[in-house]
This record gives C-alpha cells, sequence and structure tokens, in this order.
C-alpha cells in the first residue's frame, strides 16, 4: 500500500479544469483547491509504481504549473 500526499500547483484559471482531470485519476482525491490555484492531493494505491508514475502524469495536465511531494507511506 501507497499512500502519498501532494501539493498541486496550478495557474488560478486552470483550476478547475486541473481539479476535475485529478479526480478522475484512479486513487487520486482532491481535498481542498484555493482560489489560487493550490491544490492538496493525496494518490492511495496499492501500487509503488502507479503512485509515482501518477504523480509525473499530474505534471504532464494543461494548467499545471509543479507539483511537491509531501508525505509518502510505503507498506
Amino acid at each position: 500500500m501507497t499512500i502519498c500526499s501532494l501539493v498541486v500547483y496550478a495557474r488560478p484559471e486552470k483550476a478547475p479544469v486541473v481539479e476535475q482531470a485529478i479526480t478522475a485519476m484512479e486513487g487520486a482525491e482532491v481535498h481542498t483547491a484555493t482560489k489560487e490555484g493550490k491544490l492538496i492531493v493525496s494518490l492511495d494505491h496499492p501500487d509503488r509504481t502507479y503512485c509515482s508514475e501518477t504523480i509525473m502524469a499530474l505534471n504532464n495536465i494543461d494548467g499545471v504549473v509543479s507539483t511537491a511531494l509531501v508525505y509518502e507511506y510505503f507498506e
């Protein structure tokens, strides 16, 4: 099991589209989003590789400026 928490920074005007794209990903949940474009995201998936690939994929979403891994739990 792998659980990750991240901060995803998006351009403010693209934040709603970024949020929709993230919530469509398996195991991803957006816990909050600010009007400035900061999204608090968690990933929960049994496969650690899936989580790292998903984190990399987040950077490819149109409107994402950067992602920052805050916490990872791997069992």
